[in-house]
């Protein structure tokens, strides 16, 4: 079976691909171990050297705000003199705090105001019960006794200040209601000695935030790969690791291997199942603290940014990629002239030379190419059939527009029939004739005239009115027609053919020709009040008002017909509220299709409700919102013929 030739050429170039990338992994490996960890190691420590005096400068500048306790030291005003009144023989340490508790709290708010990461300061004077404490956070001044002042224990006559690893801030016990949020701090704890003594007469701690440490040992990894922490030499973590986690730092192996170093700086490897790689650390030792500063580099880090490793890589590829466009251009030749020759058909198929696309090319071959060739043919046969096809069909819809054109011919004949109609009627003394066949016109020429979709409401009026005219002609005195109108809804635009199904049901569903009292005993008015019709004719009323503050419109139509029954008007109701049709049990088509274009053209909101008229017969409303434009008025001019009651559908 031969093979194709996509088959041959990705043969050809894994093969020139491999070899190198194989021969690339080698070097490196040999390269990594012998260059770049060295490389890599003296600039992490050249970093961490860098990030120590950071770290110390940032360290001094808290020392150097505790210590100003011995500020002005021989001052009365200054707080070292202040605490040695505190703790002379025989004070009070209530009515001190009396005398010199706002001093007390310039002097804390100062140490506050110097560092914006200090977090609370915390002072207590005196040792004992006779001690006396201060609290110091934002928003927050506290003073009195303490029994307990946070201090550790053990280290209550020591004079050397220390700092303590990161943890949670203390809740003193001045903070009662808890106003201080606990938040990740170290602290500088400063005993207050007597000089030149070394009495401790006081004890100062300072809860600072670990943001801006933490910032300077977050410049200090180059990589997310990288581990960077500080620690003490008790193992606990300063930074770089979560509170809860840092004490399980100590256990680590490479973390004990570390804390048994002497000082200084240095690295060593290290490999478990925790970590693989190099460990590169300094130490930062001053009077008040003695922390290390440990970095971890772990192999892929190392091997991923080698700067070598990807020279030799670039080499390699590039290697590769002449090795590939040369086996490119080796295979390019086997097919490159079927396609330059299956264009070249092409083109003479697109100059309307259909034939080209049957001749025999290399339809024979059995690769790609000649399934290509095969398909082409049948796809240039496909398209001169289809073409074909289009023209006759062309040709049949400018039939068919004929035929239409002539068709329009009928309407307006007939309307120019029946204006000659009623200038003959004029002419022979009849006008109540002339009149019937001008409201006659008046509907054909409003019905025909579908460019318009939407039309003011006096337009609509106008039309049912027509309507009346001729039914009243039909059943003479015995119909009553009234009208309420709003003249300022006149102007309002409301869907075309809207009021005129309305009125044409009472006379399918209603009106009971010949009885004479029409149903009910009288029809009832809205916001234009009642109004009291007697029992011995029919009656139909229209009215058309604004509600609220001119943002609905209603148009209501109601007679004093034989109405609904409860069933029947139920049934109404959910097939209207369902936006359908005749459903099989009647005909209320007409109704349906008001509320549906009601809908249609002003959303949801709008639509029509129906029941029973006062005193008997059928009562429908239509609610409209003024506020909203509608729809068909934004839709382009083809789209807007939705369905009319006079063009598709019977009333209800």
């Amino acid at each position: 079976m031969k093979k194709s030739i996509r088959t041959k050429l990705m043969a050809l170039l894994l093969a020139a691909t491999i070899v190198p990338m194989a021969l690339s992994m080698i070097i490196s490996d040999f390269y990594i171990k012998n260059q770049v960890t060295g490389k890599a190691i003296a600039e992490n420590r050249s970093l961490l050297e860098v990030g120590k005096d950071n770290i110390l400068n940032y360290m001094n500048t808290l020392n150097r705000n505790s210590l100003s306790v011995y500020n002005s030291i021989n001052s009365p005003t200054s707080l070292y003199a202040i605490i040695e009144r505190f703790t002379a023989p025989g004070a009070d340490a209530e009515a001190a705090d009396l005398l010199y508790r706002t001093t007390i709290y310039q002097h804390l708010l100062n140490m506050y105001q110097s560092n914006k990461e200090i977090h609370q300061i915390h002072l207590q004077i005196g040792r004992g019960e006779d001690s006396w404490s201060y609290l110091l956070a934002r928003g927050l001044f506290r003073s009195g006794r303490e029994a307990d002042g946070g201090w550790p224990a053990g280290r209550a006559d020591d004079p050397v200040p220390f700092m303590e690893p990161a943890h949670k801030s203390a809740s003193y016990a001045l903070d009662s209601r808890r106003s201080v949020s606990a938040q990740d701090v170290i602290t500088l704890r400063r005993p207050i000695i007597r000089t030149p003594s070394d009495k401790v007469i006081g004890y100062l701690s300072i809860d600072v935030l670990l943001s801006e440490l933490s910032d300077i040992c977050g410049r200090l990894a180059l990589s997310k790969e990288e581990r960077l922490y500080v620690l003490d030499r008790g193992g606990h973590a300063v930074c770089g690791a979560e509170i809860e986690n840092g004490n399980l730092l100590q256990d680590e192996g490479w973390a004990r291997r570390l804390l048994s170093e002497a000082g200084g700086s240095g690295d060593f490897k290290w490999s478990d199942s925790a970590f693989s790689g190099y460990v590169v650390y300094d130490t930062l030792q001053t009077q008040f603290m003695d922390w290390i500063v440990v970095k971890q580099l772990p192999y892929s880090y190392l091997y991923q940014n080698a700067q070598g490793i990807r020279l030799i890589n670039s080499l390699i590829i590039a290697l590769s990629l002449i090795v590939a466009v040369i086996a490119t251009l080796i295979v390019s030749v086997q097919f490159t002239s079927p396609i330059k020759k299956l264009i070249a058909r092409m083109n003479l198929v697109q100059a309307g030379k259909w034939s080209a696309g049957a001749e025999a090319g290399f339809a024979h071959r059995s690769d790609e190419f000649g399934v290509l060739e095969r398909r082409f043919g049948t796809m240039v046969s496909t398209i001169e059939e289809l073409i074909n096809r289009e023209y006759k069909l062309a040709l049949a819809n400018k039939t068919n527009q004929l035929k239409a054109m002539q068709a329009q011919i009928n309407p307006h004949f007939l309307n120019n029939a029946l204006q000659s109609i009623g200038t003959l009627a004029l002419q022979s003394n009849a006008p109540k004739v002339y009149g019937l066949i001008a409201a006659m016109a008046r509907m054909m020429r409003y019905s025909m005239n579908t460019e318009e979709t939407v039309v003011p409401l006096s337009a609509e009026l106008a039309h049912a009115k027509a309507y009346l005219e001729l039914q009243k002609q039909r059943f003479g005195e015995d119909l009553d027609v009234f009208y309420e109108v709003d003249p300022e809804t006149m102007d309002i635009a409301v869907p075309k053919m809207l009021l005129q199904p309305l009125v044409e049901n009472y006379f399918k569903h209603g009106y009971e020709p010949g009885a004479g009292d029409g149903g009910g005993a009288g029809i009832s008015g809205g916001t234009g009040g009642n109004r009291g019709l007697n029992t011995d004719r029919a009656k139909l009323l229209i009215r058309a008002w604004l509600e609220g503050e001119r943002e609905w419109l209603r148009v209501e139509t109601a007679d004093n017909g034989r109405g609904m029954e409860a069933g029947q008007l139920k049934g109404l109701r959910a097939r209207l509220n369902r936006d359908g049709g005749e459903d099989g049990t009647g005909g209320q088509i007409g109704l349906a299709n008001v509320h549906m274009r009601l809908r249609l053209y002003f959303g949801e909101e709008a639509g029509m409700t129906v029941d029973a008229a006062p005193g008997g017969g059928f009562k429908a409303t239509l609610r409209i919102p003024l506020l909203r434009t509608p729809i068909a008025e934004e839709m382009p001019a083809e789209t807007k013929q939705l369905p009319t009651d006079a063009q598709e559908e019977e009333p209800r």
